[in-house]
């Protein structure tokens, strides 16, 4: 018991001794002398590594467009598009007029009674070198058929975005697993 008392007033003040009140003061500063070390990456990326981060304003402009799709505006989600646009998907790919594209919005979103989407993070990047707006998105979507049955998949969305228009629209999907029955 002594012993138990010894340890523990000794822990209490090894404690209390090592607190220091002190402030110290935190160096932000970068050393702009520090060169940049040029890396050697082990394959080639088919994008330019050269970006910023965007305008946040096109990523308002995205989650605008996939808001009015959710509601079933899809003349007004549509409408964000370009003239001509892509969008690609799982195993899907089209090219053409936004009037198509409509029509092909219209039949995705009339498969489903009711759309969510619950958004994890979105980024914006600009890139200089070829005058690039992208915005990343990556959220589940929720969707409730005809019949009441409901499910979710997961997307990362790309978006380019040229002179305020939505001109390709990439989108990559990881279904959920199914249910664990035992």
């Amino acid at each position: 018991m002594i012993l138990k008392q010894f340890l523990l007033a000794n822990l209490l003040f090894v404690s209390l001794s090592s607190c220091n009140n002190e402030s110290k003061s935190v160096n932000d500063k970068t050393d702009s002398t520090v060169k940049k070390e040029t890396l050697a990456y082990p394959f080639t990326a088919n994008y330019s590594l050269n970006w910023q981060p965007g305008d946040e304003k096109n990523a308002v402009f995205v989650l605008n467009c996939l808001k009015k799709y959710v509601a079933g505006d899809i003349p007004g989600s549509a409408a964000y598009f370009a003239d001509t646009a892509e969008f690609i998907g799982d195993r899907f790919y089209f090219k053409g007029s936004r009037d198509s594209l409509t029509k092909i919005l219209a039949e995705m979103r009339n498969a489903s009674a009711a759309v969510s989407k619950n958004f994890e993070k979105w980024i914006t990047l600009y890139y200089p070198d070829k005058n690039e707006t992208r915005v990343t998105l990556w959220y589940t979507e929720i969707m409730t058929n005809k019949k009441g049955k409901v499910d979710s998949i997961y997307y990362t969305d790309d978006v380019l975005i040229k002179n305020e228009r939505i001109v390709v629209y990439d989108e990559k999907q990881r279904q959920f697993p199914g249910s664990q029955s035992k």
